[in-house]
């Protein structure tokens, strides 16, 4: 999991390109030694967080040091809505194929948040959705396996 260690985390200009603070190199030094990433995404105002999409900003510049280069990625959210996170995470797959990141498109997984379906500390009690983000995460495993037998990691 990522996260910065300040909250001081500016937002992304290309004014930092020349001087990239500690921060954005430090997220860029996390993807780069990452085998894949699994976006787990709320849905805000019918779009991704401003922070998921800064971060996105600081890892993929400047150019020519785009962070998610045949990094294999895949997208998951949860929400109480009945759609869960479905127009942020189309939203967050169109920013994803900008930055050239092979994403896993199927199965896709809009997950409704609910107390019938999660316990208070967060484990999933239902058991059809259990077995369904078991099958995702096989999915996904195997997307990954696939991806970089084609497209290695640069070294």
């Amino acid at each position: 999991m990522l996260r910065s260690r300040s909250r001081t985390f500016p937002l992304y200009s290309y004014d930092y390109d020349s001087d990239y603070p500690p921060e954005g190199k430090a997220l860029k030094a996390a993807i780069a030694a990452a085998d894949a990433i699994l976006f787990v995404t709320p849905e805000y105002n019918r779009s991704i967080p401003g922070a998921l999409k800064n971060a996105i900003d600081w890892a993929s510049r400047p150019w020519g040091t785009n962070s998610f280069t045949n990094k294999p990625s895949a997208v998951i959210g949860a929400s109480p809505g009945a759609i869960g996170t479905a127009v942020a995470q189309q939203s967050l797959r169109s920013v994803l194929s900008y930055c050239n990141s092979p994403q896993m498109n199927a199965p896709e997984a809009y997950v409704k948040f609910s107390p019938e379906i999660f316990g208070n500390d967060g484990e999933v009690i239902d058991s059809g959705t259990e077995e369904f983000l078991r099958r995702f995460m096989e999915e996904y495993r195997d997307h990954v396996v696939r991806v970089l037998t084609v497209l290695p990691p640069r070294t």
